[in-house]
């Protein structure tokens, strides 16, 4: 327990908050049919999944630390941890300011119609996160951090960065930027009743989507460069084996959201349907990039396996063994 500090103790303590947040309800909306209450996972998708992620992320590297385990070294454990605490009290109070429900629904506007009353798991969400980001930091220039090295696990057997990797890394890039950037998913025709169609982003209409991309995007690059610093946790049989797997997970969540838009109704509102909706091109692109990704690691997956294999019978074959033999006696 020497590697860590009382500060990351305290924001261990801040993610336990944040798991218990995302449990709790944070809006109470006051409407004209009567009062509703929402969730974290309903009314903030994005703000659920960043309190996710750092809650994950802070348990992970106590843990790491604790064993003396950690890939990174004290002070950037501690600045990780507060990173993403900190883009995750951004988001909170954002919504604790800017709700996301009334016009605010499907970007539709720049300040929320509805009357809302914010509930106390916004509040415990609030305390856990900024508990992690002062935690973080604190750690980050603590003494605990500076007499801990980084502790990696790396394979015996290091590829280096392959083209098959970079294709991956490409296409896990393009997977999320095409569809939840810049560019339009959706095209929608009637929405909320109107005559034309309105064109619709990845990032807001599909709100855990494109964070488990983008998290997936993130992991997959990091991936990519341990190899290419040939600091690779695993084989690069077993690296191809994850990137495609990353791929994989991206396309099939991608090719669902193709398949199944998430516009069946208006804004959420069950009683106002939409008309005819066209998936965009930048989708499609993205799509066929994981696809795309996705054979690229299983290429890498055959080559350096069979490589391997080839390997193993060449050091087990009877002329080497006889070989070994008379260079032992000789």
């Amino acid at each position: 327990m020497r590697y860590i500090s009382v500060w990351l103790w305290a924001a261990l303590g801040g993610a336990v908050l944040q798991f218990v947040a995302l449990g709790s309800n944070f809006y109470v909306i006051h409407g004209k049919g009567g009062d509703s209450t929402e969730d974290a996972w309903l009314g903030l998708p994005h703000a659920s999944d960043l309190i996710l992620a750092s809650a994950v992320i802070t348990v992970l590297a106590v843990t790491l630390a604790a064993r003396g385990r950690s890939p990174l070294r004290g002070r950037n454990v501690g600045l990780v941890v507060a990173l993403i605490a900190l883009l995750a009290t951004a988001q909170v109070v954002y919504r604790m300011f800017v709700p996301p429900f009334g016009c605010l629904t499907y970007n539709c506007g720049t300040t929320s119609q509805a009357d809302v009353t914010i509930l106390t798991g916004m509040w415990i969400a609030l305390v856990g996160c900024g508990l992690a980001l002062l935690g973080g930091l604190g750690h980050a220039f603590s003494a605990a951090a500076r007499r801990t090295t980084a502790a990696p696990s790396l394979a015996p057997q290091q590829a280096g960065m392959t083209p098959w990797l970079g294709v991956g890394a490409l296409g896990l890039v393009v997977a999320f930027v095409a569809p939840f950037t810049v560019f339009k998913a959706y095209n929608v025709a009637g929405f909320f009743g109107a005559k034309g169609s309105s064109k619709f982003g990845g990032w807001l209409s599909l709100p855990h989507t494109s964070s488990l991309v983008l998290a997936l995007t993130i992991v997959g690059l990091l991936v990519v460069l341990s190899a290419a610093r040939r600091r690779a946790p695993l084989s690069p049989a077993a690296l191809g084996a994850a990137m495609g797997m990353l791929a994989f997970i991206v396309a099939a969540r991608e090719l669902f959201r193709i398949s199944q838009p998430p516009f069946s109704s208006a804004g959420g509102a069950s009683n106002v349907k939409v008309g005819a909706i066209t998936t965009l091109p930048a989708f499609w692109v993205g799509f066929a990039a994981a696809v795309i990704a996705t054979i690229a690691g299983i290429v890498q997956v055959v080559l350096y396996y069979r490589e391997s294999v080839a390997e193993e019978e060449s050091r087990s074959s009877p002329l080497t063994a006889g070989r070994v033999e008379a260079e032992t006696a000789a």
